[in-house]
């Protein structure tokens, strides 16, 4: 499995201490979340765990099986799904999709994929010939869960993953961060959401400063 380490992990930026002295574990096969106001760094967390930045003191060690991954080793096992994620507004969802995938060097069938759209309660019928920039935000994200859960990677990092969904999906979300978890997947999220956070089997609250 893999394990994520904030070791006294400091985070400042432009002077200014987001937050300070984080150490935390973060096993795979449960769902860990950071909560917290906007701007007490729960983004730059899942940003610090994709190695995306770097902490201004400390450490963010992720390992597997107990030997460390590299960057490039790590890219290959995680998916992130966040409000910066944006699909081609003029391609169909189907070539978001599968351009997505591929860059991670899958191959995405028509039968996987409308499979994924079940799976997401997103018809087909309402997406199969339109831009992904005609989408509303809630068919956006549940899209971005689809090709989350295409990619079959073993670490999820997600930032408000229920953001623009109606209750239906947010419900969606939740199960699936379940299912995640029991299958030994590490999940990761930042949320505000109360019953995001409720479901999580750890939490990180960042007070902000």
């Amino acid at each position: 499995m893999v394990h994520i380490t904030f070791d006294d992990v400091t985070q400042r930026f432009r002077g200014r201490t987001i937050f300070e002295h984080v150490s935390r574990d973060l096993p795979g096969g449960q769902v860990t979340a950071v909560t917290g106001a906007n701007g007490s760094g729960k983004s730059t967390m899942l940003k610090l765990a994709a190695h995306l930045l770097q902490p201004s003191s400390g450490a963010v060690c992720v390992t597997e099986d107990g030997k460390e991954l590299r960057r490039a080793e790590l890219r290959a096992r995680l998916a992130m799904v966040t409000p910066e994620l944006r699909f081609y507004a003029r391609l169909t969802a189907w070539e978001n999709a599968r351009f997505l995938l591929g860059l991670r060097g899958i191959r995405l069938t028509r039968e996987r994929f409308r499979e994924l759209l079940e799976r997401v309660e997103l018809p087909e019928r309402a997406v199969r010939a339109s831009a992904a920039g005609e989408f509303s935000t809630g068919m956006q994200q549940r899209l971005k869960l689809a090709v989350l859960l295409a990619s079959d990677v073993p670490v999820w990092l997600l930032d408000e993953p229920g953001a623009n969904l109606d209750e239906a999906g947010r419900s969606l979300v939740r199960r699936e961060m379940r299912q995640a978890a029991a299958a030994g997947r590490l999940v990761f999220l930042a949320t505000n959401d109360g019953r995001e956070e409720g479901m999580a089997d750890e939490r990180i609250h960042l007070s902000g400063r």
